[in-house]
């Protein structure tokens, strides 16, 4: 172990991060895993998660976390949450970018307007959120780290969940655009790409499943899929936060334009 680790060194001791999505199950384990690391935090999400927003502030202590409610689809909302961060902690270094909309249908059972509603949320949302959080980076001229996620659904197709997949794959190109624009000003942009994790969200996933391959029922839908990984198992939030973390942190400091699979062999 090195002298720093034993010394109880932080690695983002200094940083601000803002995260989005901070009320669902992936933007809270990471806000508290960078938070133990020594973050300070701009916390945002819809305005009805409000009470668990501040719960989680309260969690967490309290000093240097704040949050603001606000839809990262609207230009004015994230504008807002921004220049609240810069104002509140000098500037932001780190945008984890865990906001999304999970919707489920084949195709010709896409609703037109649920469809437009998943890309405003998960695909304009992306590039507000990577726009003006890196606009102030520029202007810090510090550099800083964007750190998206993406879905192994943006990297295979999947049927079942056509417009969800669709924006997915949007967030992975558009991570890989944005950091070769950005490298010049040493920003570094990064996607996580998570298989199913086990929290609140499982339920809605073996649905999908079910309908997707025809098998009856969850337990034997979740049974499946356990078997289909190579390493027999969901992941977990934290790993994926874990690994969201590294990209963010200088052990990554020559890494950019990666989507890192989170999928236990999955893909491989």
């Amino acid at each position: 172990m090195s002298d720093k680790k034993q010394q109880g060194h932080k690695r983002f001791e200094g940083k601000t991060a803002i995260i989005t999505g901070a009320a669902g199950d992936l933007g809270s384990t990471t806000a508290r895993l960078i938070s133990e690391e020594g973050a300070r935090l701009v916390l945002c999400d819809l305005p009805n998660t409000e009470p668990k927003l501040k719960q989680l502030v309260t969690e967490l202590g309290g000093q240097g976390v704040i949050y603001i409610c606000g839809d990262v689809s609207s230009v004015e909302d994230v504008k807002k949450s921004v220049q609240r961060g810069v104002d509140e902690f000098g500037g932001i270094d780190i945008l984890l970018h865990c906001a999304a909309a999970i919707t489920k249908g084949r195709l010709q059972e896409t609703d037109d307007e649920l469809f437009k509603k998943t890309q405003d949320v998960n695909i304009y949302g992306t590039f507000l959120m990577m726009k003006y959080v890196s606009n102030k980076m520029i202007e810090a001229g510090k550099g800083g780290v964007i750190v998206n996620v993406s879905s192994d659904a943006g990297l295979v197709g999947i049927d079942a969940i056509f417009a969800y997949c669709a924006s997915k794959f949007a967030v992975c190109g558009m991570t890989r655009a944005a950091a070769k624009s950005l490298a010049k000003h040493n920003i570094r942009v990064c996607a996580v790409a998570p298989s199913i994790l086990e929290g609140h969200t499982l339920e809605n996933n073996l649905d999908v499943i079910v309908k997707m391959s025809g098998i009856q029922g969850k337990e034997q839908a979740r049974a499946a899929m356990i078997q289909a990984n190579p390493m027999g198992r969901f992941g977990e939030m934290r790993e994926v936060a874990n690994a969201m973390l590294f990209l963010s942190s200088k052990e990554a400091s020559y890494i950019t334009g990666v989507v890192l699979p989170v999928d236990g062999g999955k893909l491989a």
